[in-house]
């Protein structure tokens, strides 16, 4: 996080990525130039770097300068897939990218669009709140949405026309609790446990919420919250409401083959504290016609990604936790509504592969019993032990 990376191609063709100020002097790397197959050039001084970080030229220097084979930067592994580029950022050896990789996307009978924006945001939150049941009471409004009658392009038409009907039906009242329902090494999935729809009474305010309104008039319909959804998922596992993927990843609706349905899936990747950038996936079964393929595209580009994604998920959520609206420091008394939020925060650092090899992580409660050492050749070696800090 907050690291600055260089790319750039190798002599195979393979993208490289080096920390982005140079070992000499510090300046930036990105601000240099590939003279020669497979390296990188330093604008200020010219070293010259191959792809493993390693000093093979100074060319102001000396044809034989002392620095060659001496002075390295930082490198990271890197793997591509689908024109994705991806790094690793861990202190220990990397996994084969496939281990890392959604089960979904690597399925050949699956195809998939994706919308990637940087959020104002710490990566976590969106992480929280793709896993915590709130789109009952944020999403709520239909007419007046965030700014009201003077915004009429955010009105949301599209739960006027849209084939469920959810206009005419009546909302949510209350989930009735939150069970876990799959779990393996890196997810863990749940359901509502007992939705109720209409109007509920609360004693607290002496009152019912949500109220009824005359338009909804449409009985309610079954769905992934009130036990109508598909009985298996494209993961291939149980049908689900939220899923959490560790570290990063969250899905909304589990998608199924029968009945064809899709999944979201938002990846947190993060930039800065504050800053983060979401690649957020609508994976499904791939339409075997073309006129299946022209509809599937027509609907994501004028259904999905306008209603779901932009003024969802960006006009409602993102503004909700955006930096500065949420507070970091203090206290939270958490729910039901966060059974998976609870799961999160307490196996996020306990399951990464950095905390199982060395023994803990460096900015949790545990900092690593173990260090990573690395030979004079530049590879990282089996841990070896240190002393950790109470």
């Amino acid at each position: 996080m907050g690291e600055d990376i260089v790319f750039f191609r190798g002599k195979a063709d393979k993208i490289h990525a080096l920390f982005d100020w140079c070992p000499h002097r510090s300046a930036r790397l990105s601000q240099g130039e590939s003279l020669f197959p497979g390296t990188i050039t330093c604008e200020y001084h010219g070293y010259t770097f191959n792809g493993e970080g390693e000093c093979v030229a100074g060319l102001i220097d000396d044809p034989n300068t002392p620095l060659i084979g001496r002075m390295k930067g930082k490198s990271y592994p890197t793997a591509e897939h689908g024109g994705i580029v991806y790094v690793w950022m861990g202190e220990t050896e990397p996994v084969p990218l496939e281990e890392d990789l959604p089960p979904e996307i690597l399925d050949d009978r699956n195809h998939w669009y994706n919308r990637v924006k940087v959020w104002d945001a710490n990566w976590t939150e969106p992480v929280n709140q793709g896993i915590d049941y709130h789109e009952a009471y944020l999403h709520r409004r239909e007419f007046n949405y965030m700014g009201g009658w003077t915004k009429p392009w955010r009105f949301k038409f599209h739960n006027l026309f849209s084939k469920e009907t959810p206009f005419f039906r009546p909302r949510v009242a209350n989930y009735g609790g939150i069970e876990i329902t799959y779990e393996d090494e890196k997810r863990v999935c749940s359901n509502p446990t007992n939705v109720s729809f209409g109007e509920a009474y609360h004693p607290g305010v002496d009152d019912t919420w949500p109220k009824k309104r005359w338009y909804m008039f449409l009985p309610r319909r079954a769905g992934r919250l009130s036990g109508g959804g598909p009985p298996t998922s494209l993961l291939g596992i149980p049908s689900f409401a939220h899923c959490v993927e560790l570290p990063s990843k969250i899905r909304t609706g589990s998608g199924s083959a029968q009945p064809s349905t899709c999944v979201k899936m938002r990846w947190m990747v993060p930039v800065t504290f504050e800053t983060s950038r979401v690649w957020t996936y609508t994976i499904g079964r791939r339409p075997k016609s073309i006129l299946g393929r022209m509809y599937e595209y027509l609907w994501y580009k004028l259904w999905y990604e306008p209603n779901s994604l932009v003024r969802i998920n960006e006009w409602e959520d993102l503004v909700t936790f955006q930096t500065g609206r949420l507070r970091y420091d203090l206290p939270q008394k958490l729910s039901t509504l966060d059974t998976v939020v609870i799961y999160f925060r307490r196996h996020l650092a306990r399951r990464s592969r950095d905390f199982q090899r060395l023994g803990g992580t460096y900015g949790s409660n545990h900092p690593p019993t173990h260090a990573v050492v690395e030979s004079e050749t530049g590879e990282a070696q089996q841990p070896a032990f240190a002393e950790a800090n109470d």
